[in-house]
């Protein structure tokens, strides 16, 4: 992969931005609140995949969850459902 490809990809995304310095590029995800430091070998020796893969840190995770028998993903839930979901607790009964 290239430098200027990568700058391509992360221009076209809303929630990554970057930026360069003498040894790479520091690369950050505001929504997953990432910052990764990416040196410029790094860029040139591994695909788009890994790069993006080692600058989300694990944190890109679909969270499901189950609401009266049905299993549902968190990630297309609005403000309001998700606020909800934070505040549920677990019953005994």
């Amino acid at each position: 992969m290239g430098l200027d490809e990568l700058k391509s990809w992360l221009d076209s995304r809303e929630d990554w931005d970057y930026k360069l310095d003498d040894e790479g590029m520091l690369v950050r995800n505001s929504r997953l609140e990432t910052m990764t430091h990416v040196t410029f070998e790094a860029i040139e020796k591994n695909s788009l995949d890994t790069l993006t893969a080692a600058c989300t840190q694990g944190r890109d995770v679909d969270h499901i969850t189950r609401v009266t028998g049905y299993f549902s993903r968190t990630s297309g839930w609005n403000k309001g459902k998700t606020a909800e979901l934070k505040d549920r607790h677990r019953s005994r009964f």
